[in-house]
């Protein structure tokens, strides 16, 4: 059956109702029935009775849609609602008596708790009575729950402070628990008792059981940073015995795609806790976990705040006096992050990193008082810069490197730093990336210290299937080795106290216009990283273009940070419900479009120079590196061009908003730019078998396809400066395949296609 999306709100339309911060957010709600339309036809008529007659004879009937027969949201499809039908019929009544239609709470008609309705008058919301409204997170996911049942079902519920200030008989109430007990910083319980709702949290614990609640029973999905669905139900109950324990697994939860800038409406109730916004770093929003100011290449800073600070120190280092500390890291000297790196081993260099952290610090909590450091989640960055060629080779430093790896020497002055900084911040951590993997032999972190383990080996295969075998990628590695070095390292976290995070980088890096098909390993790669090599924390690199399910990968990843235990069924249930939500009813068809791209990447083999310059034969590739002609096999989509394009021009035909059909549309000029590079040989060279018809037809959409990328002013390469390398061409040529006007040449050794 088709579903119609209705608009029920502008978030515009909220502005001054609450008292949360709203931005331009659109509160959806999925009418996926029509009241009285039983049968699905899409008309509430004489037939429908007929159907629900029969359903409460017991007769078969071959579709019935309960939900659309329940008139008085009870639950069930009784006599009584046969009557109603009769009534609607006959123009006694209309349909619209038995549903919320006025702007709020078209999405749910009853809600209850324990049996008992949720309206302003039996229930209010209660809060502990020294709750602060502008400073306490369970306040903020009180207002969160009380907001989002005023836009379901438009009971606007009063806030108490304290049960001697309830107003109703009923509650929902919010309690505030010690975090050193079993919720640990982010846990949360709720329960219903006697009737009562009962939300137990801690620091974020409350506003994640806030958001809990209103996905699994009041039919909410927060996939979009612009875009909330609403599922339309009837009647929902939180029945009497409820109870639902969550700790979250990950203690640090990041994504970089979209999420950041949607805090509130995207990032909060999908249950990310690292830094987005700067605004998330208050008390109002619990506070970060993790990185403070920055989340990786610090020591290039840190360099320029102590020499800044150097420049200054006859006027005092304490600040307030003399200049302020921003003036001094503004005077400081700036080094090349892709060229220098610190030396490990010298007191000099270990003055010059630990003073530049120390003095960062304050700045950002201090001075700019943006930055508040919480025992047991605050972090900062002690981390090497953006390159793996300017190491220090002092003979300190190579005899660390000799039997510990470049990663031996991070691991060393971190370890005396974060000894040190608990001098002036007790309880920081903090963690330091590594490129190298090497696995240490006699230098370890000690606790306090995370490890940010940054790389995927190779984004073709999953990590821990072993299928990378003796394949390499174009940087000449893979998973194989890395599979080892995250266990290794596992397992020395796992003695020394230590935390393991994962850098992820499934994104499609450069070549926008051709999505890297790794969407399904998402799954795979989270399940070992997590459960095969103990990461505690894992930060989703995001930045390409949102043109081939960029968003996707990115809302998936987010589930797997919240549920790293899901199964593979509800993995692709996540991806199908997504698909649904971004792109519409064709979602069937886009997840076969996917599986379709995915064995594309599977097939994949290329011959060609690796950056040594040794030529070799693979299936592995890295998606910041490699060119499109790595990650898909050609052949494959010579094949399956025309039934892949069919399924996303299906999708275009049942998508239902003007959004929904862009977003395809720009899907569909992506397929067509790499299908018809592929197919190219066959549709247009008179060697290829061509013939006129295929002619017309290639250059028709080769047009479509080049001017809807110069329309919308797509990127097409990560470097969009007038001096970019790669850029939209002026004209094309029929002559030529669309990746070599686009990208030009392939890699050396590696030849076009066929």
């Amino acid at each position: 059956m088709k579903k119609a999306l209705s608009m029920v709100l502008l978030l515009s339309m909220l502005a001054g109702m609450f008292s949360v911060g709203i931005a331009a957010q659109d509160y959806v709600v999925d009418d996926s029935y029509t009241l009285g339309d039983v049968n699905g036809d899409g008309e509430s008529n004489a037939l429908d009775a007929l159907e629900v007659a029969k359903y409460l004879a017991g007769a078969e009937v071959e579709q019935f849609v309960r939900s659309a027969g329940d008139m008085n949201a009870d639950g069930q499809v009784s006599a009584y609602d046969a009557l109603q039908f009769r009534l609607c019929l006959a123009q006694a009544k209309d349909w619209s008596d038995y549903e919320i239609t006025d702007g709020y709470g078209q999405a749910m008609y009853n809600f209850t708790i324990a049996g008992k309705p949720v309206t302003e008058e039996t229930f209010c919301i209660v809060v502990p009575a020294d709750t602060d409204p502008n400073t306490s997170n369970l306040y903020y996911g009180a207002d969160q729950l009380r907001k989002h049942i005023r836009i379901a079902t438009n009971e606007n519920l009063t806030i108490c402070f304290g049960e001697e200030e309830k107003t109703t008989e009923n509650a929902i109430v919010f309690h505030m628990e010690d975090e050193t007990g079993e919720l640990g910083i982010e846990g949360f319980i709720y329960e219903v008792k006697d009737g009562q709702l009962n939300i137990y949290g801690t620091r974020r614990g409350n506003m994640y059981a806030a958001y809990n609640i209103l996905e699994e029973y009041l039919g909410y999905r927060f996939f979009n940073g612009e875009e909330t669905l609403i599922y339309k139900n009837r009647t929902s109950d939180i029945a009497e015995g409820t109870y639902f324990k969550k700790i979250p697994e990950l203690t640090f939860r990041m994504a970089r795609q979209t999420a950041g800038e949607y805090d509130e409406e995207y990032a909060f109730p999908r249950g990310l806790n690292g830094r987005g916004s700067s605004y998330a770093d208050d008390d109002r929003h619990g506070t970060l976990t993790g990185a403070h100011f920055i989340n990786a290449h610090s020591f290039g800073y840190y360099y320029r705040m102590y020499t800044g600070n150097k420049k200054y120190e006859d006027q005092g280092l304490i600040w307030p006096e003399g200049p302020s500390l921003n003036d001094r890291y503004n005077a400081g000297v700036q080094v090349d992050e892709y060229a220098w790196q610190p030396c490990f081993t010298s007191e000099e260099s270990y003055e010059q990193m630990f003073t530049g952290l120390y003095l960062t610090m304050r700045m950002i909590s201090e001075e700019w008082g943006s930055h508040k450091f919480r025992v047991g989640t605050s972090a900062m960055s002690f981390s090497i810069c953006d390159n793996t060629k300017g190491y220090c080779k002092c003979d300190d430093c190579s005899t660390i490197y000799a039997t510990n790896g470049y990663a031996g020497g991070s691991v060393y002055i971190a370890n005396r730093a974060v000894k040190d900084i608990q001098e002036y911040y007790p309880g920081m951590k903090l963690y330091f990336i590594i490129y190298d993997h090497v696995i240490p032999q006699d230098i370890f972190p000690v606790e306090d210290l995370i490890v940010l383990f940054c790389g995927t080996g190779c984004n073709n295969h999953f990590i821990g299937s072993g299928e990378c075998g003796d394949n390499v990628t174009y940087l000449g590695g893979s998973n194989t080795y890395d599979e080892k070095a995250l266990k290794a390292w596992g397992d020395i976290c796992r003695e020394t106290g230590a935390e393991l995070w994962f850098w992820y980088y499934p994104v499609t890096y450069h070549y926008y216009l051709v999505g890297c098909p790794n969407i399904i390993n998402l799954y795979y790669d989270y399940n070992y990283l997590i459960n095969e090599c103990g990461v505690s924390g894992m930060f989703y690199e995001g930045g390409g273009r949102e043109y081939n399910f960029e968003t996707l990968k990115e809302y998936l990843a987010i589930r797997l940070n919240w549920d790293p235990g899901m199964t593979e069924e509800e993995f692709y249930d996540h991806m199908l419900e997504y698909l649904y939500m971004y792109y519409g009813d064709g979602n069937e068809e886009l997840f076969q479009y996917i599986m379709m791209q995915n064995e594309a990447g599977d097939l994949v083999e290329w011959t060609g120079e690796l950056s040594t310059g040794e030529t070799v034969t693979s299936s592995c590739f890295i998606n910041n590196f490699d060119r499109p002609r790595q990650m898909y096999d050609y052949g494959y989509i010579d094949d399956h061009y025309e039934e892949m394009r069919a399924l996303l021009v299906t999708a275009l035909e049942k998508a239902n908003t003007d959004a929904q059909r862009e977003r395809l549309e720009t899907l569909i000029a992506c397929c067509d730019f790499l299908g018809l590079t592929c197919v190219h040989y066959r549709y247009y060279e008179d060697e290829g078998g061509a013939t006129q018809e295929t002619k017309e037809l290639y250059m028709e959409r080769y047009d479509n396809m080049y001017n809807y990328i110069v329309s919308h002013k797509m990127d097409i390469f990560s470097d969009t400066s007038d001096n970019a390398v790669y850029k939209i061409p002026a004209t094309i040529s029929y002559e030529q395949d669309p990746m070599y006007q686009f990208y030009g040449e392939e890699r050396p050794g590696v030849t076009r296609y066929p």
